[in-house]
């Protein structure tokens, strides 16, 4: 039960999440409540948040099983892993507004960002992403953790996919190149 529980909540939390990022439903709110739409960022941002600490806390409190103890060079990779994925998160946000990602700033319209993290991959957050899921799983190797970590892997090239229609909508022919030439989560060997 825990299981559909856990699995169930991430399946709920990312439908919700693309749900919300989608344009037809930030077109249908800017039509029908004009008022709502100038939050609507924050409101998004605000859901994620919450449904994200609202699926952390329930990992945290849900009994689960360790599938094996890793030993301490095992644990000293992890910590390395998540804090290189925290760090690439981060600089991610070097060309972006974190302002304006979190809804407490109007976007300014930069044009399609090709540098910093966006240079090697299209997706540095992502990337970001697994390498601390990847970490946080070798570091508390339990079935609840594990099944986190593969409903976020599962997720994430559906969450890419749609990203990159709205980005080939709102850059057209750049992005379609810059998609050509960069990959999308593992950089090419230099």
């Amino acid at each position: 039960m825990d299981y559909l529980i856990i699995g169930g909540g991430w399946a709920l939390y990312f439908a919700l999440h693309s749900l919300l990022a989608s344009e037809q439903v930030k077109r249908t709110v800017r039509s029908k409540a004009p008022a709502i739409a100038r939050g609507y960022r924050f409101f998004y941002s605000l859901i994620s948040t919450v449904g994200l600490l609202w699926l952390l806390y329930l990992i945290a409190i849900t009994p689960s099983a360790t599938l094996f103890s890793p030993p301490g060079y095992v644990r000293y990779i992890a910590m390395i892993l998540a804090s290189w994925g925290v760090i690439l998160v981060i600089t991610s946000f070097r060309h972006l507004s974190g302002w304006a990602f979190l809804g407490l700033k109007k976007e300014e319209k930069k044009g399609l960002i090709r540098k910093g993290t966006h240079a090697y991959v299209r997706h540095p957050i992502y990337s970001g992403i697994i390498l601390i899921v990847i970490g946080m799983a070798l570091y508390t190797p339990t079935d609840i953790v594990v099944l986190s970590v593969v409903c976020i892997l599962a997720y994430l090239p559906a969450g890419i996919y749609f990203e990159e229609q709205k980005l080939i909508a709102e850059f057209g022919d750049d992005y379609l190149t810059y998609r050509r030439e960069v990959p999308a989560i593992f950089p090419k060997k230099p």
